[in-house]
């Protein structure tokens, strides 16, 4: 009864009467209706289209177990739990994927499914189809694969166009392989620049002491997507090419106030310019 319970809560959380859904899936009411009773269960496809048309993630509506592998879905158990670097056990991966706070193989994430799937099939009595069009579902959303998604939906094509195939291919491997550790460092230290940028823009100098700290903060960032810190001139014109989009002028400007990237530019041209005519003098 969980996918049924699951179901109803998310369709009346969008305010949708079971004919609204049935009519955005294609599908009767009555068909609906039989799936919140819980006397048939959709296959893998239409629970990833009902995720789709409701924006829930296809997790939210399947019976998740409360502890599974962020790296494989594999559901956990204690024996099953990988550890951390100080040997203890972890709920957030299995001990296939994770030991010693680090990733165990490196994999892509289709490969991963590859490997699982036939597995996943075999002991929930799936086709195999089925196991891998679910695990294409439900690994995106998993704290290993979800950060290259994020990045590739917002990002890829324009970032693709500008720096080629290779170097954002790379990139990807970094995040991938990156210890959960680092990656957790790396999540604060993003959040910290934003706080950063808001203390530089009071105190309202993009030349000041505070703006030159979140620059320096904010180039070991990039440093840490890019496997190390830029040069001046592509950190340059990378923070330059802000202006441009306005999803990244979104990222700043939201939380930090109207003007928040500009000044974030404005600060990086000119430490590298007063970089630059030091380097000069000497």
């Amino acid at each position: 009864m969980a996918f049924a319970e699951n179901l109803i809560a998310v369709r009346r959380a969008h305010n949708l009467t079971q004919q609204q859904l049935a009519a955005k899936l294609f599908v009767t009411r009555q068909a609906v209706s039989r799936w919140e009773r819980g006397e048939v269960t959709p296959g893998i496809d239409m629970m990833k289209l009902i995720a789709a048309v409701t924006g829930e993630p296809l997790s939210h509506l399947l019976e998740m177990p409360e502890h599974y592998c962020e790296s494989c879905g594999m559901y956990l158990t204690p024996d099953d739990c990988g550890t951390d670097a100080s040997g203890k056990k972890t709920d957030h991966y299995c001990k296939w994927c994770y030991e010693q706070g680090g990733y165990t193989y490196e994999t892509t994430m289709e490969a991963m499914i590859e490997d699982c799937a036939p597995r996943l099939a075999e002991n929930t009595g799936m086709t195999l189809d089925e196991a891998v069009s679910l695990m294409g579902a439900v690994l995106p959303q998993l704290e290993r694969w979800r950060a290259v998604r994020e990045n590739e939906e917002r990002y890829g094509e324009e970032a693709r166009g500008l720096y080629g195939n290779e170097t954002i291919d790379a990139a990807n491997e970094r995040l991938l392989d990156m210890d959960p550790a680092v990656w957790n460092d790396m999540k604060e230290l993003e959040r910290a620049i934003l706080g950063q940028l808001s203390i530089a823009m009071a105190e309202g100098d993009p030349c000041g002491p505070e703006a030159k700290k979140l620059v320096k903060m904010h180039r070991h960032w990039v440093g840490l997507h890019w496997g190390s810190e830029p040069e001046d001139e592509a950190y340059l014109g990378l923070v330059k090419e802000y202006l441009a989009d306005p999803r990244f002028v979104s990222y700043y400007d939201d939380p930090c106030g109207t003007g928040a990237t500009a000044f974030l530019v404005e600060a990086v041209e000119g430490e590298i310019c007063r970089a630059r005519a030091g380097s000069l003098l000497k």
